[in-house]
């Protein structure tokens, strides 16, 4: 076993442990995998382990050595329009449901996030290519940022209007960014989006182009942040919202699901985190609760529904055709969010257009030649 296969054991042990889980409280684990993290993080910077910025400049290297000249060109000209990257296999951060009000909410982020495709957004030589989390490749374009734009590697969701909505950030222009708290990682992104007008640079000059956006984040700390958000609707000019994310700002970028990132639907908001903060949502959310969460309540509601996701994700991977049975309809519209949400591959999600793809590909390989 590798030091960070050892290191990812350690954290599955803290927080993947489901029967633990049931056992511990949210609120127990949070301190525990912070502790954990703090001391792991000394760990790291002492045994020099490898980060994610040194795992794709070897992948690069090993795939500039293994080829030659002729297969590169033929691998140009054969390009496939979906590629699978073993790297970026299972490195999205996912959350977990918020059970129960933290203590210190103090220190707590709110991150709206629109319904789209999850994924990781590659950025090097002014190429892009967004990942979905099992590793499969949703799109690849050339962007304005040019080639002195280093290895930049973003967490985003994907909407079908063709905006990418920058949420995290694990690398920038080489720096890597994974084992830092989280409120360094959105400051570094925000200022870095402003400083090198990202936003403006990242439009790529197509008929169709892409944008690049930031999600807002808002600080308990700061109760005027969070009502704006709470009351504010549409969240979004292009897509709805899809729920809300909560992270931990001592919390590192943690591979695969952590108890320092929550998620809640906006119409949980009032009976998870109380009146206080409940009566600034917008009433407009509170017109899509299910009818099963009025009689279950949230703790019930939230583990019928990773029943119901789960039994589906099942029937998928099992290859066969997946309909809802009898009685289970009312939660297919929920499950379709959640999935939006968890960027599950679906059959047709939308980005199926050959025509646009086709122009992408032709554009990416000429900037190529060019280079």
């Amino acid at each position: 076993m590798t030091d960070s296969d050892e290191s990812a054991s350690r954290f599955t042990d803290l927080y993947k442990n489901k029967s633990r889980g049931k056992e511990q409280h949210q609120s127990e684990r949070r301190r525990t995998l912070l502790e954990e993290q703090k001391r792991l993080r000394q760990t790291e910077v002492d045994s020099s382990r490898p980060g994610l910025l040194e795992l794709i400049e070897a992948e690069n290297t090993e795939s500039d050595c293994s080829s030659t000249d002729h297969q590169q060109l033929e691998r140009r000209r054969f390009r496939p329009k979906v590629w699978f990257s073993k790297l970026y296999r299972d490195k999205v951060q996912l959350s977990e449901w918020m059970y129960e009000k933290p203590d210190d909410l103090e220190n707590w982020f709110l991150v709206p996030c629109p319904v789209g495709i999850r994924c990781l957004l590659v950025i090097r030589k002014g190429l892009a290519v967004a990942y979905r989390k099992d590793g499969r490749s949703i799109t690849r374009f050339s962007t304005r940022l040019g080639k002195k734009q280093r290895v930049t590697v973003l967490d985003c969701f994907m909407t079908k209007s063709r905006i990418f909505y920058a949420l995290d950030l694990l690398v920038y222009n080489e720096m890597d960014l994974v084992q830092w708290e989280c409120q360094f990682r959105f400051q570094w992104l925000r200022s870095k989006m402003e400083e090198d007008n990202l936003q403006k640079r990242f439009c790529t000059a197509m008929e169709n182009p892409w944008e690049l956006e930031l999600i807002p984040t808002m600080d308990f700390k700061s109760p005027g942040q969070v009502e704006q958000c709470l009351s504010k609707y549409p969240m979004f000019p292009d897509t709805p919202l899809d729920g809300l994310l909560f992270y931990h700002k001592e919390s590192n970028y943690i591979y695969g699901r952590t108890p320092l990132v929550t998620w809640l639907f906006p119409f949980m908001v009032p009976e998870v985190l109380g009146s206080e903060w409940g009566h600034l949502l917008n009433h407009q959310y509170l017109q899509k609760i299910p009818d099963s969460y009025q009689d279950l309540g949230h703790r019930a509601y939230m583990d019928e529904f990773d029943a119901k996701l789960a039994k589906k994700r099942s029937r998928r991977v099992n290859g066969r055709i997946c309909h809802m049975e009898e009685g289970e309809e009312d939660g297919q519209d929920e499950l379709a969010i959640w999935e939006e949400m968890e960027a599950i591959p679906v059959e047709d999600d939308g980005y199926a257009d050959d025509d646009w793809q086709q122009k992408e590909l032709d554009q990416i390989r000429r900037l190529e030649m060019e280079g």
